[in-house]
């Protein structure tokens, strides 16, 4: 259940200034993302606001990037949703169009317990056929998978490890210490380095889109022992994601990557454009740091 590289942009969705998928954004952001020097791309997840999409939408972005990158980089589609059946089509999909793994939120909204959460994800592996990433992220999707559930999910062979979007590092090191032949993965950007050093298998994030040549860094200078190079990316990543909060991460990513031609377009709806004195201070960051 091998899957190349470890560092994945958590890529974003282009969309048409009328609020549609815009599937010809897809290639060049593509483009701009491995310029940077990450591994894979990780689609249809939060940072590319698949929450806000129907499962029609979900597929055409999912087909487009097959199309563009699969011979280019490692790709994982990310297929959760509320309904087994719609994540069972997109795990199927992404098993049909050459990606090498699929990932999945819990099934959110309604509160379920854990044989049914188990169940899930046993569909989407069986449907997709491909190793398997629990997403693991309770601030938005509202169910807190524990350490034990977690690992009793992973003794299905098919389920290869977790994307963990949480700030609490020492449930990262119980699960990297009680699971060493899994993958795990850490989803806050700001706080990469501190999972890094616990011995992540690599990180996914938003600000990669942007910044991935950061992480690249930050884990390459991890592996040599060079804890100065590591904090100042750390630190350059912590700069951009405290100026993000303030233009809401989506819409100032978005804004930035507009900004030096990468034609990604404006959130949907109900996101709303971010405030101007924030996109300001985003801009003046952007040109401290070189993007023009």
């Amino acid at each position: 259940m091998d899957i190349p590289g470890s560092i994945f942009a958590a890529m974003l969705t282009p969309f048409s200034e009328d609020g549609s998928v815009a599937p010809e954004g897809i290639a060049p952001l593509v483009d701009y993302i491995l310029s940077r020097g990450v591994h894979g791309l990780y689609a249809g997840g939060s940072s590319g606001e698949a929450m806000l999409q129907s499962v029609e939408e979900r597929s055409i972005v999912l087909n487009e990037l097959a199309n563009v990158a699969r011979d280019k980089c490692t790709l994982i589609a990310h297929v959760g949703a509320a309904a087994t059946c719609d994540a069972v089509a997109l795990a199927k999909l992404a098993g049909e169009t050459g990606y090498h793994a699929v990932s999945a939120v819990p099934p959110y909204y309604y509160k379920h317990g854990f044989s049914q959460i188990a169940d899930y994800y046993r569909a989407i592996a069986e449907a997709s056929g491909l190793p398997l990433i629990i997403y693991n992220i309770p601030a938005l999707s509202g169910t807190d998978i524990p350490t034990d559930q977690l690992l009793e999910l992973m003794e299905d062979d098919r389920i290869a490890g977790v994307k963990f979007t949480a700030p609490d590092l020492f449930q990262f090191s119980q699960l990297r210490q009680r699971a060493p032949g899994n993958k795990f993965y850490f989803g806050t950007d700001e706080m990469f380095l501190g999972a890094a050093a616990m011995g992540s298998d690599g990180g996914i994030g938003s600000t990669y889109n942007l910044i991935g040549d950061v992480y690249v860094g930050i884990e390459k200078a991890v592996n040599a022992g060079d804890i100065e190079t590591a904090r100042k990316l750390q630190r350059k990543s912590g700069d951009l994601v405290k100026i993000l909060l303030e233009t809401g991460v989506l819409p100032g990513l978005k804004h930035a990557l507009n900004r030096i031609g990468v034609p990604v377009g404006p959130c949907r709806r109900p996101f709303s454009p971010a405030d101007p004195a924030a996109l300001a201070r985003l801009d003046a960051w952007m040109d401290s740091n070189g993007f023009v």
